[in-house]
């Protein structure tokens, strides 16, 4: 039986982080694995459709989100 996905932590950067309406953001799940919100890229205008499977988007986030994340050594 396939364990539901669940959100259990928001990642983003306290100064990325939108106080109203949508915006980009990065969590934490139960399936150790991240959950991005971001904007759809095209693969073929990026010359990578290749590598995008069926179930699979391409999403771009501002580069701070993930930067600071990675070097946050309490996170």
């Amino acid at each position: 039986m396939k364990k539901e996905l669940k959100i259990e932590k928001e990642l983003t950067p306290k100064e990325s982080m939108c106080i109203t309406g949508p915006c980009p953001a990065i969590f934490k799940t139960n399936n150790k694995s991240y959950a991005v919100i971001g904007k759809v890229l095209d693969g073929k205008e990026l010359g990578i459709s290749n590598r995008i499977g069926k179930e699979e988007v391409l999403i771009e986030v501002p580069k701070n989100i993930i930067d600071k994340k990675r070097n946050c050594s309490r996170c």
